[in-house]
């Protein structure tokens, strides 16, 4: 059995985890908070209620990192040492990491008594997981390939077979369940989330319940580590039957930070282009590249500059990723640094660590040279700051926009509690909050008609560039067959409908934010109106810090695998077969409206609307906390001056500090 349970023996070589930036942003957070606690003290019941969820949402920030790349790049070891836990994921030749696995540091979210928690998929998803052959199957199926598609889909009907048979009468129990458990132990690890002898009937055997697992979550407290970090360990993007691909592009979604993990022996250059897609599908500050195992090259300094080389003009020439960050290391250096077990590194590997090295290993001992040799501190640094750039200082705008509303609000409820600014007998109570809910839903109705503007506008660019994909795909087909004639093979790539789908989407998106700020900026006027004019708060009083809404994110969706990204192999049968070129070209045609269909429907239809009910909402809780300040002027006009000076300068003074350390 692994050892790794939460321990406080396991020291990087060299002191604390490089995670310096992130363990700064978070100190200002937490000073912020202290503040905002202190403030809720004496506040008004309403704008109580505002600081509340100010103070929930900092609770609840998680930066995540994903970890990509496809089977055995090394993803589960590198994890490993980025967490300082040898052996806390399975990371040998066999069995291998088959389900998204979330480690969580230092959470003070973790649910009471669990250390780990194993989801299961529920049943409708697993049948669509498994009716149809997987994903690979129904590709197959519509390219016309029938005998492999009746082929992929009896290998998936015979491990949806076992599956259910090794489960037995607990399977339907089982589906949409889940199961929790008070410690980490490397057996129930290797049961929930590994593919490998599962022939236990007892349950006892890895990958036992693998098949049917949909998420885990591990937690572990790591003293050193930052709080709230979650770094999520991903299946293969070379997943047998790429049934799990969506689930993995579903979490990059939730990520702002990606690790691609390639092989120093594969690099870009064999690279399946699923992984470009997902580089092409994020921003590009948002991507960070590991080369691993170079400690398993002969000339590693050479080597990787030739690599490195490879690897940028892979994707100059697939034009994405200008300017990212590529780092290279070995996490099996760092896993034997970690064990203090550098003694056991092979003759080869030692000496590729001490190539590497060469120039700064004078007074330095093998482990911690191994360690720093092995990237994972400078990865660590890296994330930090990708961290803190991206999420951390959205999240800290965000705080800072919402917390400044509050304390404007506590401002002025305190310069109308002291002033008297107006006699409560002269104010109409019901009619001011009337009028206040009026606002609100004024502003929420003209929001909607905007939201469907953009819908049918995005529908209509959506449909225009489909169509142009396609006849221009089938356009080139026929110079193709021209040119080289019927023999020769031929694939399309989707980049180019890819490229047209995501900026389809941003741009509504953009539309659809820039709508969000003129129907809140209108409501603010309706309640500054309300509030200067009909009852008496100085006009300077009042401010309003505007809702940014949700941040565009290109669509996962459209990075996931479809027949066209295939193999030349595929469409060389598929151009062998008998029949005109004007039969060819309309079975084409239809191949491609087929495949491609299902891209643009889903973005309209269900990445859109997702994204525009968080912009509704955002509106929503814009306007009830304005009604809510109407409500606490209203209280504060029939009650005594609260006093609250000193807490509004300590959240101030946080808020400053917060700013500085971004800034710096």
């Amino acid at each position: 059995m692994r050892d790794f349970a939460d321990r406080d023996d396991v020291v990087p070589p060299g002191g604390r985890p490089a995670f310096d930036e992130l363990e700064s942003y978070w100190a200002g957070l937490n000073r912020i908070r202290d503040a905002l606690l202190e403030l809720t003290g004496d506040a008004a019941p309403a704008l109580r209620a505002q600081l509340d969820r100010i103070i929930e949402r900092i609770d609840a920030f998680e930066a995540s990192v994903s970890v990509l790349g496809q089977v055995k790049a090394g993803k589960s070891t590198l994890l490993n040492a980025l967490i300082g836990r040898p052996g806390l994921l399975p990371s040998d030749v066999n069995p291998w990491t088959s389900v998204i696995t979330n480690v969580h540091l230092n959470s003070p979210r973790r649910p009471l008594e669990t250390r780990a928690l194993f989801r299961f998929f529920d049943a409708l998803e697993w049948d669509r997981l498994v009716t149809t052959g997987g994903r690979l199957g129904e590709m197959a199926r519509r390219a016309g390939f029938a005998s492999e598609a009746e082929q992929i889909r009896a290998q998936v009907m015979a491990m949806r077979g076992t599956t259910e048979a090794r489960l037995g009468q607990d399977f339907e129990r089982l589906l949409g369940s889940s199961h929790a458990f008070p410690d980490l132990s490397s057996d129930v690890i290797d049961r929930y989330i590994c593919y490998g002898d599962a022939g236990d009937s007892k349950g006892r055997a890895q990958g036992f319940y693998a098949d049917i697992t949909r998420t885990a979550d591990l937690f572990v407290d790591l003293p050193g580590y930052p709080q709230n970090l979650c770094i999520r360990d991903t299946p293969g993007v070379n997943d047998t039957f790429m049934m799990r691909e969506q689930i993995t592009l579903n979490a990059i979604s939730e990520s702002r930070v990606c690790v691609i993990v390639l092989s120093a022996h594969q690099a870009l250059s064999t690279m399946d282009m699923a992984l470009l897609r997902i580089i092409g599908n994020v921003e590009a500050r948002e991507v960070l590249i590991f080369v691993n195992r170079i400690d398993e090259l002969a000339d590693p300094v050479a080597q990787c500059r030739e690599i490195e080389a490879a690897i940028r003009h892979t994707l100059e020439r697939a034009r994405i990723g200008a300017g990212m960050t590529i780092l290279f290391g070995s996490a099996l250096w760092a896993v034997r640094a970690l064990e203090d077990r550098c003694d056991a590194l092979s003759e080869p590997s030692r000496s590729a660590l001490l190539a590497w090295t060469a120039g700064r290993s004078e007074a330095r001992d093998l482990r911690s040279l191994a360690f720093e040799a092995s990237g994972v501190p400078a990865l660590h640094a890296e994330i930090s700051r990708r961290i803190v750039e991206g999420p951390g200082q959205a999240m800290l705008a965000d705080i800072q926009a919402e917390t400044g509303n509050v304390i404007s609000e506590v401002e002025t409820v305190d310069i109308v509690a002291r002033s008297g600014a107006m006699p409560p007998a002269a104010v109409d109570r019901p009619a001011i909050e009337s009028r206040a809910a009026e606002i609100g839903r004024l502003c929420d109705e003209r929001l909607k008609a905007r939201i469907a503007e953009a819908r049918a506008a995005l529908a209509e660019r959506l449909g225009r560039a489909h169509e142009q994909f396609v006849e221009g795909a089938v356009g080139a087909l026929a110079s193709h067959i021209s040119a080289y004639g019927e023999t020769e093979g031929w694939r399309c790539d989707p980049t180019t409908l890819r490229m047209m789908i995501r900026s389809s989407y941003l741009a509504a998106a953009k539309t659809v934010r820039d709508a969000l700020g003129d129907c809140t900026g209108e409501a603010a006027e309706g309640f500054a109106r309300l509030l200067c004019g009909d009852l008496g708060v100085p006009e300077g009083s009042v401010a309003f810090h505007l809702p940014q809404g949700p941040v565009p994110q290109a669509p996962g969706i459209i990075a996931q695998t479809i027949s066209l990204d295939m193999q030349e192999a595929w469409w060389r049968r598929f151009f062998q077969r008998r029949g005109s070129p004007e039969d060819r070209a309309n079975r084409y045609r239809a191949l491609i409206m087929a495949e491609t269909l299902p891209l643009t429907e889903a973005v309209g239809q269900e990445d859109f609307a997702g994204f525009c009910q968080e912009v509704a909402e955002a509106a929503c809780v814009f306007c009830r906390k304005q009604t809510e300040f109407v409500a606490a002027v209203l209280d504060a006009m029939e009650r005594p001056a609260a006093g609250q000076e000193g807490a509004l300068a300590d959240v101030a003074g946080a808020l400053e500090d917060a700013t500085r350390r971004g800034a710096a």
